[in-house]
């Protein structure tokens, strides 16, 4: 999605005339802001997020194993697939949007059917528990 956007610039001009023209200022500050305004943060942002997704997902497959080592019960092997599912989803959809090599349509495929794999996995996680 593009987002074109119009700045105002105020130049504060010299009143002796000496130095930098006001003209030279101007285009100067105006080239400027356009690139900036080309640049897209909310990329950063996006891709800041999801590595923080995916860092604390690997935290959690890491308590979910020392629980199941501790405990050994197994109702925390599903927690253990799906934190690992969903850590290997994010790093795969961030190398997505950092590669470009990536952005393929079975990248998208495989992306959705690990978040339903997910998705189905709690179910049965919950379901097992009430059942037992």
């Amino acid at each position: 999605m593009e987002y074109e956007t119009c700045r105002n610039v105020s130049i504060l001009i010299n009143q002796s005339g000496e130095g930098i023209s006001g003209e030279l200022v101007l285009t100067l500050s105006t080239i400027f802001f356009s690139v900036i305004s080309e640049i897209d943060s909310f990329d950063r942002l996006e891709n800041g997020i999801a590595l923080g997704i995916a860092i604390f997902s690997i935290l959690l497959l890491a308590l979910s194993i020392t629980a199941f080592k501790k405990t050994g019960l197994k109702v925390t092997i599903y927690a253990i697939i799906i934190f690992a599912l969903f850590a290997l989803q994010q790093i795969l959809d961030f190398l997505d949007d950092i590669f470009i090599t990536l952005d393929t349509p079975i990248v998208g495929v495989i992306i959705s059917s690990m978040t339903l794999a997910i998705l189905v996995l709690f179910f049965l996680a919950i379901v097992r528990t009430k059942i037992s």
